[in-house]
């Protein structure tokens, strides 16, 4: 039992107690009370005896439980049967009864599970989907590896994944090609892809791996030394000009380029009437105000205020976990003189486009698809800038709807607008991105030639 003791200068009553060491030994410890008057530091003092005891004693039954493991391991491997999983198993049980908590061992399969699982919590749709195809791709070119140790990929294997999705490798398809498919002659060979598109790939699996050093699965990330590929064969984009942006408005409005893409019967006349108009009002949105397309597509009548003439929306792109980027455009005359053509519900979460807002960007009869057999129609040249080959290579072209977003940026510059006031119209935060959106016209560079002192 603890005893009582005054140290000399001190106001206060110390506990005088034995502990016995996990070596066996006895160790006599000295604790204040904190305590003036001996009644009081007498309870105090018992209170710290029994919790030092706890602690010892807890300490003994871990050193013993880890003394014990660590024997059962130096026996096995004397034996010679200390296998991979013999150990592994003595390894989470020794971890287990130091920290509490049960070791889980990774397969490249099982982490990528996980990892998506934890990005789905805060991820958007979009970002998942892009997540899910790349790390899925990641596992599916690894076949039967991927249900090895997770920490048996190497810097080697990031770089073979790399280079085969450069190429155009992707994971074999669930169902074959139909009848109708192959008539066609459609392949299963895909194009290459861009050092762009590969850079993607290549940094969702480098964010897996990086994720697994966070939570101490990995000692490091064998992507880390990975430098990304000199993105010089992506396409530069070419923006439309107030004569080309007309001729898209007025060809959206004409029902016949949606017979490029849609077979006969698919639509009724009211639908097909009804997609012309709003083709019209996302042209002019994407032209004067500059969203995205998938933006454009999703406004509705809340995004709008009539009365101070102003769209406010938030870009999908630029969304975060806790902060969402709210853009406010001043609506242009041309803009809202279409507005007032249209009969507004007055609901705040109706569609502004509704015959657009259910459809999706990509696919066959997606709204990029739309948007080009509007420019077929119109004439409009999407300006290739390579051609589709033989061996799989896509084709690429300089101007689809974001170029409408090119165009704004550049008729406001050549407006000598400030590039502080183009920024915040379009929602840059980086000056190097803003530069190419930017496409100055020749007269526009001339007249700063121009302004030049003469000899």
């Amino acid at each position: 039992m603890a005893t009582l003791i005054k140290r000399p200068g001190s106001p206060f009553w110390f506990a005088a107690f034995d502990v016995t060491q996990p070596d066996g030994t006895t160790r006599r410890l000295k604790k204040s009370t904190k305590k003036k008057k001996r009644g009081d530091a007498l309870i105090e003092a018992i209170r710290i005896e029994e919790a030092e005891r706890k602690l010892s004693a807890s300490t003994d039954e871990g050193a013993n439980q880890a003394f014990s493991i660590l024997t059962q391991a130096a026996a096995a491997a004397a034996r010679g049967e200390l296998s991979e999983a013999r150990a592994r198993d003595l390894i989470a049980r020794l971890s287990e009864s130091s920290t509490g908590t049960v070791l889980k061992f990774y397969t490249v399969r099982t982490w990528t599970a996980d990892w998506l699982a934890m990005k789905a919590v805060s991820g958007k749709k979009a970002t998942m989907d892009r997540y899910t195809a790349h790390v899925g791709a990641f596992v599916a070119w690894l076949g039967d590896r991927a249900d090895g140790k997770l920490e048996s990929i190497t810097k080697a294997d990031i770089r073979a994944f790399r280079a085969v999705i450069r190429k155009g490798w992707k994971p074999p398809r669930v169902k074959p090609l139909s009848a109708r498919s192959r008539l066609l002659g459609k392949t299963e060979q895909s194009p290459q892809r861009t050092a762009k598109t590969t850079n993607h790939y290549a940094s969702d699996v480098a964010g897996m791996f990086r994720a697994a050093v966070r939570e101490g699965l990995l000692l490091a990330s064998p992507a880390a030394a990975l430098d990304k590929l000199p993105e010089d064969d992506s396409t530069e984009r070419e923006v439309f000009n107030i004569a080309e942006v007309a001729q898209l408005v007025n060809k959206a409005g004409d029902p016949a380029w949606q017979a490029l893409l849609f077979r006969r019967g698919h639509a009724d006349d009211e639908t097909r009437v009804a997609r012309c108009s709003d083709w019209q009002g996302m042209i002019l949105a994407g032209y004067y105000a500059g969203p995205r397309l998938g933006d454009c597509a999703r406004l509705t009548e809340g995004t709008l205020d009539l009365s101070r003439k102003l769209l406010s929306f938030s870009p999908a792109k630029t969304e975060r976990k806790r902060k969402r980027k709210k853009l406010e455009v001043p609506l242009h005359p041309r803009l809202v003189l279409w507005l007032e053509t249209r009969e507004l519900s007055g609901d705040p979460k109706a569609p502004l486009f509704p015959s657009l807002i259910e459809t999706r960007v990509g696919g066959n009869q997606g709204l990029s698809a739309q948007f080009t057999a509007i420019m077929d129609a119109a004439g409009v040249d999407r300006l290739m800038t390579r051609e589709r080959t033989k061996e799989g290579q896509r084709a690429q072209h300089a101007r689809s709807f974001h170029a409408l977003r090119h165009s704004l940026t550049s008729a406001l510059a050549n407006a000598d607008v400030s590039e502080e006031i183009r920024r915040r119209i379009v929602g840059h935060e980086s000056a190097d991105v803003h530069k190419g959106y930017t496409h100055h016209e020749r007269e526009t560079l001339a007249r700063a030639i121009e302004k030049m002192p003469s000899l």
